[in-house]
C-alpha cells in the first residue's frame, strides 16, 4: 500500500467543536520510497466555525482573513482528499489526531468521503528511538530541536509533513546500528 503522509492545522483540539483549516500530504510509493503527489491546502472555515475557533490555534497557524480569502471551502476539496488518500496508509505525527479531525470536519459538512484507517504514527516511532537517546518530548518541536532541525515554518501543514517524512524516514525499521550512528551523531552534534 502506498503511504500518506499528513498533517492538518486546526481552530482547536476537539474534532467536534473545530475544523481543519490546512492539509498537506505526500503520498509515497510503497517500495520505491519516492514521492508520487504532493498535494496542499488552505481550507476556508465558515463565519461559525470561525466564531468557534480557539483564538491560539489561529495564532499558531497563521490564520488571517486575508491569507485564507481564496481558500476553497471543504466542499470543494473533499473529492480531491478522499482521491489522494485512497489505497494509503495514513503516517503523521500523532496521526489519529489528524484523522479525527479530518473525518469530523467532513462529517459535519455532510460529506462522505472515506478516510483509510490503517495508520503508522511516528510518535511511537520517536519513543522507540529517540527517548532512549535523551528525547524528553515527543512532540515535533522538541524532535525538531533534539535533532537539529530548522523549526522555520513549523505549524504549516506542508513544513510539518516534510519533517514527519524525515522523521519517519530516519525512524522506520531503524536497526541497532542505526541506532547506535544516530547516537553518536547526537553526540558529536554531526548533520542528522
Amino acid at each position: 500500500m502506498k503511504l500518506a503522509i499528513i498533517d492538518t492545522e486546526t481552530t482547536g483540539l476537539d474534532p467536534e467543536t473545530s475544523v481543519v483549516l490546512e492539509f498537506a500530504a505526500l503520498v509515497i510509493h510503497p517500495t520505491e520510497g519516492h514521492v508520487i503527489a504532493r498535494y496542499e491546502t488552505k481550507i476556508k472555515p465558515t463565519e461559525e466555525e470561525l466564531r468557534a475557533a480557539h483564538p491560539k490555534a489561529l495564532e499558531v497557524n497563521g490564520y488571517t482573513d486575508e491569507a485564507w480569502a481564496d481558500a476553497p471551502t471543504i466542499e470543494q476539496v473533499a473529492p480531491e482528499i478522499g482521491t489522494l488518500l485512497e489505497g494509503c496508509v495514513l503516517v503523521g505525527h500523532n496521526v489519529s489526531f489528524d484523522e479525527q479531525m479530518l473525518k469530523a470536519h467532513l462529517a459535519a459538512h455532510g460529506i462522505e468521503e472515506r478516510i483509510p484507517y490503517h495508520k503508522i504514527d511516528t510518535v511511537t516511532l520517536a519513543y522507540e528511538h529517540l527517548t532512549p537517546l535523551g528525547l524528553k518530548s515527543a512532540s515535533l518541536d522538541r524532535i525538531r530541536e533534539f535533532l537539529g532541525w530548522s523549526k522555520e515554518g513549523a505549524h504549516t501543514a506542508m513544513k510539518d509533513v516534510e519533517d514527519t517524512a524525515n522523521l519517519f524516514e530516519l525512524l522506520w525499521r531503524m536497526t541497532p546500528w542505526q541506532r547506535f550512528v544516530l547516537r553518536l551523531k547526537l553526540r558529536f552534534g554531526w548533520k542528522v
